[in-house]
């Protein structure tokens, strides 16, 4: 019953998935909009583009919004076998943020305990329509992943929301696993932030 199961998952899966996978087709990385519906609550993930480079990994800041708040990260990319980790930062659009970018909300050589399990949790993948895994994070110009997981956010929102923003008054805030899709491709894009 299990191996029918599973199988019939991985047939219906790329089913559901393929027909919004051509909203990213030939859509810039900083123009494209992602969701996840859940019970009437949506999920928003995109790019906004920086003046110079946001990271060392990526000139694109990527952004989280849920129906509590916005969250606002960098790419880190380590080397070797590894992966994309998210960097929760302040809003790069922000005045703050002019004279030397957002600030970081974890540092990358925390050894705190509470910020590893963190940054563990801040996974990306990018994955192109026949699901294969990005190696990089997106860069602008670059055509948009067809779908973005980001599966551990939720851990984090869910214990430590108030990790990934500066807002004070952050707590609990529940988003589910799933896929993001592609929504939209903007046509109207906002001003750079910083640095």
């Amino acid at each position: 019953m299990r191996i029918w199961l599973l199988s019939g998952l991985a047939l219906v899966l790329p089913l559901c998935l393929a027909g919004d996978a051509g909203a990213a087709d030939a859509c810039p990385a900083e123009r494209a909009v992602y969701e996840l519906v859940d019970e009437g609550s949506r999920f928003e993930i995109g790019f906004q583009r920086s003046h110079n480079y946001a990271s060392i990994a990526s000139d694109l800041y990527m952004y989280l919004t849920t129906p509590q708040r916005t969250y606002w990260f960098t790419f880190s990319v380590s080397n070797g076998y590894s992966g994309i980790t998210l960097i929760p930062v302040t809003d790069p659009t922000r005045a703050d943020a002019v004279p030397d970018g957002p600030r970081e909300l974890i540092a990358l050589g925390s050894d705190n305990p509470v910020d590893l399990d963190t940054l563990r949790s801040l996974r990306f993948y990018a994955l192109d329509e026949d699901f294969t895994f990005w190696f990089e994070p997106p860069n602008e110009g670059e055509t948009a992943p067809a779908f973005i997981m980001v599966p551990e956010m939720g851990l984090s929102l869910w214990y430590g929301a108030g990790q990934l923003t500066d807002d004070a008054s952050a707590d609990r805030d529940p988003m589910p696993r799933g896929v993001f899709k592609p929504d939209l491709c903007r046509d109207v894009l906002p001003e750079r932030a910083w640095p």
